[in-house]
């Protein structure tokens, strides 16, 4: 699998959809137009891949980039489709962009602020760090310390944990003299560098195999991807342009988050450690641990989504946000149900912990099911499914 600079995704999104496209495929440099710039390699690989092609004015890196642009870029990579009502006061809904705008916002990426997105207003620095960390499963610092930057007390409560999470992931390096500029306007050419700097690799071909380590971020975007034996030191990420994914990880090494928000998804590890959080946020998805899988904490959002734990596997925490049918061959140490309708069956969890007005988790057969050593008395055994305590959190 071709590793490819993150750069690249950006400019798929940020070519106007206003204008019409020019292709300069077929000649001796495929963007003149860039020679020189710095930001010239990261648009010619994307340009290769048919996702960059510029308009009529060209790929203008220098350009200020507008809030709606933005949305494009990070919708068309991800492959977001779901919408939300419109919520913003200034998004008429007939423009270009207001599909991106409402995608991004479905998605929890784009929040605006309170009344307006201000898509027509130039994108400023600190607002785009954010949306790319959101995009990208990069969580803020919970205690963040911009204090290595002259400038980084200017950052905003919201911002300064994605701020600072982007920096210490070395995604970020301000704009030179230690200093973020986080109101500056931000370019095509900036927003180009940050996805080369977070993105390490974009699986985009159908059937790809990944058989050496990714030193970042890799971004799934094609269906029946395999990543054997590598380590990636960055998020997997399972997006919604993938479509039904199918992913199948194993030998591997996952120093991150492994997190699937596309529908459908069918996912399978084997022979892996995933030291993050693996999350199923997408709804009916269908995630297999074989012999060797360890995790250290699962947590699943989408409704209609199933868990199989075979024989030889490991979760060190399962946490159900949704509806969730479980089979349990292996080991689940603890178990947080934080829905309704969550079925267990195999054998129980160490510990079974049930927030407040939540129906406990049944297997079934439609009977509670408490955890194996919540339901020990002292001097007992473990005993049947019902008859144990229930922990409230």
């Amino acid at each position: 699998m071709r590793k490819i600079p993150a750069a690249l995704l950006s400019l798929a999104l940020t070519a106007s959809l206003t204008a019409p496209l020019a292709s300069a495929a077929g000649t001796g440099s495929t963007l003149p137009e860039l020679d020189g710039h710095w930001s010239q390699s990261a648009f010619e690989r994307w340009h290769a891949y048919g996702i960059v092609e510029g308009d009529s004015r060209g790929m203008r890196p220098d350009a200020n980039m507008t809030v709606g642009e933005f949305a494009a870029i990070l919708s068309r990579a991800m492959g977001y489709t779901e919408t939300v009502e419109n919520p913003y006061a200034d998004l008429k809904g007939t423009e270009w962009y207001a599909p991106y705008i409402l995608q991004l916002t479905a998605a929890g990426i784009l929040q605006g602020d309170g009344t307006n997105c201000n898509a027509e207003e130039p994108m400023n620095r600190e607002r785009a760090t954010v949306l790319f960390a959101r995009a990208l499963g990069i969580r803020p610092t919970a205690q963040p310390d911009l204090s290595g930057f002259v400038d980084g007390k200017d950052a905003a409560d919201w911002s300064a944990g994605y701020i600072d999470a982007m920096a210490k992931d070395g995604i970020i390096q301000g704009v030179g003299n230690q200093t973020l500029a986080l109101g500056s306007s931000i370019t095509r050419g900036s927003v180009v560098k940050i996805l080369d700097s977070s993105v390490a690799e974009y699986a985009v071909e159908e059937g790809a195999t990944i058989d050496q380590d990714v030193d970042g971020i890799l971004l799934v975007a094609a269906d029946d991807i395999t990543v054997d034996g590598a380590a990636v030191s960055g998020n997997l990420l399972v997006a919604p342009k993938a479509g039904e994914a199918n992913l199948t990880v194993k030998n591997a090494r996952l120093e991150r988050d492994l997190r699937v928000s596309t529908h459908g998804a069918t996912l399978t590890v084997a022979d892996s450690q995933v030291e993050g959080d693996v999350a199923l946020s997408g709804d009916r998805a269908s995630l297999t641990l074989g012999s060797g899988a360890q995790l250290a904490r699962l947590a699943v959002d989408g409704a209609g989504s199933s868990v199989s734990v075979e024989s030889g596997a490991s979760v060190e925490t399962l946490t159900a946000r949704a509806a969730v049918k479980v089979d349990n061959q292996g080991a689940i140490n603890k178990a947080e149900v934080q829905a309704d309708d969550v079925v267990l069956d195999g054998k129980r969890p160490a510990h079974v912990e049930v927030a407040d007005d939540v129906a406990p988790p049944q297997n079934s057969e439609g009977e509670e099911v408490t955890g194996s050593e919540d339901s020990q008395e002292p001097g007992q055994g473990g005993g049947g499914s019902g008859g144990g305590r229930r922990l409230r959190v």
